[in-house]
């Protein structure tokens, strides 16, 4: 099995998507869990909670786009947004890592950050083997 039958845009996306929606319901259902991880028992509050909310409203807005890329495009625009969007991801979560805990927020282990990375590896990696390909005359 080579790489381009591995690395398929469309399941990538559907894959990616699929995660980033369940892990932002699951971000919005669990606020308050998170705020404390975060900030410490002492650091919870509105604001803590609604930040908790809105980074899970953000992850579940990108699990419904990659979805929607899955099932909404084709060919080469797929392959291409593929590669930007999981760029586009990849870079947002690079800057948080640096940003965030310099505000005194506390974040998860590397075992709980390698996944995002690894999906938008896949997804950047199935549109840049992909982008290139001849389109397939329709029927």
């Amino acid at each position: 099995m080579d790489a381009k039958t591995i690395f398929q845009p469309k399941i990538w996306y559907i894959i990616a998507g699929a995660m980033a929606l369940i892990g932002g319901i699951e971000n919005n259902i669990n606020a308050e869990t998170w705020a404390e991880k975060a900030w410490g028992a002492d650091g919870v509050n509105d604001q803590s909670i609604a930040m908790e909310k809105l980074f899970g409203l953000f992850m579940a807005g990108f699990g419904a786009m990659g979805l929607t890329c899955a099932f909404a495009l084709d060919g080469k625009a797929q392959a291409k947004f593929a590669l930007a969007n999981g760029a586009v991801i990849s870079l947002f979560f690079v800057a948080m890592f640096f940003l965030l805990p310099s505000t005194g927020y506390e974040m998860p282990g590397a075992a709980f950050l390698a996944p995002p990375f690894i999906f938008m590896g896949g997804l950047m990696a199935s549109g840049y083997l992909h982008m290139n390909e001849e389109e397939q005359p329709a029927e």
